[in-house]
């Protein structure tokens, strides 16, 4: 795998190493654990969304704490020809979509399609997208490639992190109090791609894509939820010299490098080459 080719838009699927599923096993335990009278899949669906949210944020917890889990990536960078010391990644998140989400009240703005740097990640930042059970075809997500090199007319002007951050982030439980001021970036025009790519797999699989890409969550009707395990990253490195693809309509403000930990230690990057990278980076 070519990093840099991610950047000018190409993607990639590809498959875990038996050694990589290892480091994994312990989600599938916490999943199993959390729905333990039956199928988790099916179970996830049958239960109300506020429900499911305290459920997910038991397991959510778990695996933040199970800092072992984060080994699974170690063979993967090596395979790249990456340095592990120089990887930075966000929290591990766990996604479950269940059957018809799409049909609940609220459910739109989550699946609203969008570059992620409308809502203040990197422009350079890539996505390691995991599914840990089956994702049928037409109800994982979609990317719209036909985007990566050209403006959309969007609102993420609006999108302010520090507020964001003030009304739950990522992941927000939805009685959380000020859940209704939050911003949730779209496009203002319509979005049409001859040739959009359809992500899905089963456990053992994974994607890879610059978040630069405009994507979106698929309504998921195939009858049973889809638990997915969603890996942010930047490469240090790059983030100093200012590599990555160039921003064409991202008016966000604020910057999520802060959450970005270095894989080993823990540490995030120094402040100025994140505020160095932010400033060049807006945009003009």
């Amino acid at each position: 795998m070519d990093i840099l080719s991610l950047y000018e838009g190409r993607t990639s699927f590809g498959t875990l190493s038996n050694e990589s599923k290892a480091f994994l096993n312990p989600i599938h335990k916490y999943i199993r654990e959390e729905f333990s009278t039956g199928d988790p899949t099916l179970l996830s669906s049958n239960i109300s969304f506020e429900t499911l949210q305290i459920s997910m944020a038991k397991i959510r917890s778990r695996i933040y704490k199970n800092r072992s889990i984060k080994g699974f990536l170690v063979p993967i960078l090596e395979e790249w020809n990456l340095d592990p010391k120089d990887v930075h990644v966000d929290l591990f998140r766990l996604r479950c979509v269940p059957n018809g989400f799409h049909l609940l009240e609220g459910a739109e703005s989550v699946q609203y399609i969008h570059r992620d740097s409308w809502y203040a990640n990197p422009e350079n930042q890539i996505n390691l997208w995991i599914p840990i059970t089956n994702v049928e075809l037409g109800s994982g997500f979609s990317l719209y490639p036909s985007y990566f090199g050209k403006p959309i007319l969007n609102n993420s002007s609006l999108f302010l992190y520090d507020h964001w951050k003030e009304t739950g982030g990522f992941q927000t439980s939805s009685t959380h109090p000020r859940l209704r001021e939050k911003i949730f970036p779209k496009p203002l025009e319509k979005v049409s791609d001859p040739h959009p790519i359809s992500v899905f797999g089963d456990f053992g699989d994974y994607f890879i894509f610059a978040s630069h890409h405009l994507h979106g969550t698929n309504d998921n009707t195939q009858g049973y939820s889809r638990f997915s395990l969603e890996i942010r990253f930047v490469l240090g490195d790059h983030v100093k010299h200012h590599l990555g693809p160039k921003n064409w309509d991202n008016g966000s403000q604020g910057t999520t490098l802060y959450e970005m930990k270095q894989l080993e230690s823990g540490a995030i990057l120094p402040s100025e080459v994140i505020q160095s990278y932010v400033n060049q980076s807006a945009l003009l």
